[in-house]
């Protein structure tokens, strides 16, 4: 039997999950909305005390909310977690003062890459650095080389394939369940304060379900930018490792560029 696990076919678990949390808040929010009808209280009890129609529904929608989850860009809650780490975290901070590329740079952080080259990784490492990701720095981002890399080591080097594409789906898996947590948020929020402001009810248990989710939001805020550079830290070591892939390539374009000025 064959269970879904980050990274695993087609992504599964990264959509399913979060599509099925939020699912689960939307429905629960609406069945504890003081105004809700009776009709609707009344198939909800019913939906769920049916496991066949629990199991169509939270595969099939659960599934469906999760690729709209997977539309939204893993970008904001990356710039999020760097504002976030800037605030909080002094590790963000030099001793001059001034932030750590780490915290102020945009994926795919080119420029902390060099420095964790010129810093912590043998020479050989900065020199390939500096004959094939230093030569396609493009102000702050060049997503499209980075995708090339992992397209060119997918077709050469399948154990490298398998560990990038786990840190990719983690941080994939975790921005779906970051914008899970906010809307369930904003449904258990609805619920409570029409509660207070129109019946006068304190909706106890809801409002610790919000702080526990909130803690969650900030947690994931407080580490997903060290996830992502953890993945591009991945996809730049698989490079290395296959690095006459690159080399290769660096070269023929080179040769190709003397040609040219040549004629």
């Amino acid at each position: 039997m064959n269970i879904p696990t980050i990274g695993g076919a087609r992504g599964i678990f990264e959509f399913f999950v979060p599509g099925v949390f939020l699912l689960l808040n939307l429905g629960f929010a609406t069945y504890i909305f003081p105004f809700t009808d009776a009709e609707t209280k009344n198939g909800i009890t019913a939906t769920a005390s049916s496991p066949a129609l629990v199991l169509i529904i939270g595969i099939s929608f659960g599934y469906l909310v999760g690729v709209v989850l997977r539309l939204f860009q893993t970008d904001l809650p990356d710039r999020l977690s760097a504002a976030w780490l800037r605030s909080f975290d002094r590790r963000a901070r030099q001793e001059d003062r001034k932030f750590k590329l780490w915290a102020i740079e945009q994926f795919p952080y080119f420029g902390w890459i060099e420095q964790t080259c010129r810093l912590y990784l043998p020479i050989e490492a900065l020199d390939f650095y500096q004959n094939t990701w230093g030569q396609r720095k493009q102000g702050e981002q060049n997503k499209q080389f980075f995708t090339f890399i992992k397209t060119m080591i997918n077709s050469d080097d399948e154990r490298a394939a398998d560990e990038m594409y786990a840190a990719e789906s983690l941080c994939r898996y975790i921005a779906g369940m970051f914008y899970a947590l906010c809307f369930a948020c904003l449904s258990l929020l609805i619920p409570i304060v029409v509660s207070y402001l129109m019946l006068g009810q304190v909706l106890i248990g809801l409002i610790i379900v919000l702080a526990v989710y909130l803690f969650m939001i900030v947690e994931i805020l407080a580490h997903y930018r060290f996830l992502r550079i953890k993945e591009v830290e991945i996809v730049f070591a698989a490079s290395y490792k296959n690095k006459d892939l690159f080399e290769k390539t660096t070269s023929k374009n080179k040769g190709t560029t003397t040609r040219s000025s040549k004629k």
